[in-house]
């Protein structure tokens, strides 16, 4: 069988990250950037470019190697590539697809970030022998923001209109917090960096709460999106206010893990993302206590495994190669 090569390409609100991987998934190149979104969508896409001939180099391949480029980004993405809305971009109806494809020349298969890292756990897990086979699996990822994915009888849910599966949009609380999309009580307004954030800053800020957050921020750094690992070294330090935040995020996300539940009933719930790789021993237990009080049937959720994701930084990466590589067959 010939050789055939791809293009995982993970575009994020902080970062972006492309490995180069053969049909099997083992990982050739790699290479990140700030996305620096900031500056524009024409910056990330040309700042995507760049990583991709980094990793190319890395591994020792051309463009004309690559049989095609898989990306996920934070957006809702319809068929023809664009980006309807990535709040956490400053995008709104981006032609993401057809700039790469521009820029790559290559068939580009893109989707929002989260289905596509859902996709790369379910397939890590159809490898691995040592992994109960399943053709039902939901991804929930916390990080800057909150997203989602679902497998069920072993397809990517996409919905007839391209757009399913924002579980982070799933108003949780009528006339709740603000969120990034516009929106009011979405899940994501409190399971995730930007939500806790929210949390922070109005109890250091207004109510006056002591923490140790401030002094272990980098310069310039805000509490808007505190780093995961900043998060951590708080919780280790038993910060009363972060770990208070935190085991509000992760009730919240149980309980949205619990509706996902007694909706789907599926064989596995994987979470992911920056916060809970940071801290997944210390929250999971918490999410998972919240799902089964949250969920009906309770034994749905009891007999449903909620672990922590395989693939960690990689997930999005992988997942969007092995999307690639579905989709160009």
């Amino acid at each position: 069988m010939s050789h055939e090569y791809y293009a995982g390409i993970d575009i994020g609100g902080t970062k972006i990250s492309v490995l180069i991987t053969d049909q099997a998934g083992q990982i050739l190149g790699r290479a990140k950037k700030k996305s620096r979104a900031e500056r524009g969508f024409e910056v990330v896409m040309d700042r995507t470019l760049e990583c991709v001939e980094t990793s190319l180099k890395e591994a020792g391949l051309k463009l004309k190697d690559i049989r095609a480029a898989g990306v996920g980004a934070p957006s809702p993405i319809l068929p023809d590539g664009t980006a309807v809305a990535a709040p956490n971009m400053g995008w709104k109806d981006a032609p993401l697809g057809a700039s790469l494809q521009q820029r790559l020349n290559l068939p580009i298969f893109a989707d929002n970030d989260c289905n596509i890292g859902t996709f790369g756990e379910f397939a890590a897990r159809t490898r691995s022998a040592a992994m109960k086979k399943s053709d039902s699996l939901v991804g929930l990822f916390m990080g800057t923001g909150l997203g989602g994915g679902m497998v069920i009888n072993g397809e990517l849910i996409q919905g007839d209109n391209c757009l399913a599966a924002e579980v982070g949009h799933m108003t949780i609380k009528v006339d709740g917090r603000l969120c990034g999309c516009g929106k009011k009580g979405c899940v994501e307004a409190y399971a995730s960096k930007r939500g806790m954030g929210y949390a922070f800053k109005r109890a250091i800020l207004l109510e006056g709460r002591t923490s140790i957050l401030p002094e272990l921020l980098e310069p310039g750094a805000s509490l808007d999106n505190v780093k995961s690992s900043i998060l951590k070294k708080a919780w280790d330090e038993k910060d009363e206010l972060t770990r208070h935040t935190l085991k509000q995020a992760a009730r919240y996300l149980g309980i949205a893990a619990g509706n996902l539940i007694t909706l789907l009933g599926p064989h596995t719930i994987v979470l992911g993302g920056g916060v809970l790789d940071a801290l997944g021993n210390e929250l999971i237990p918490l999410v998972r206590e919240a799902a089964v009080e949250a969920t009906f049937p309770r034994r749905s959720a009891e007999d449903c495994s909620i672990e922590l994701a395989l693939l960690g930084d990689d997930a999005v990466a992988l997942g969007a190669m092995e999307f690639a590589k579905k989709q160009s067959h």
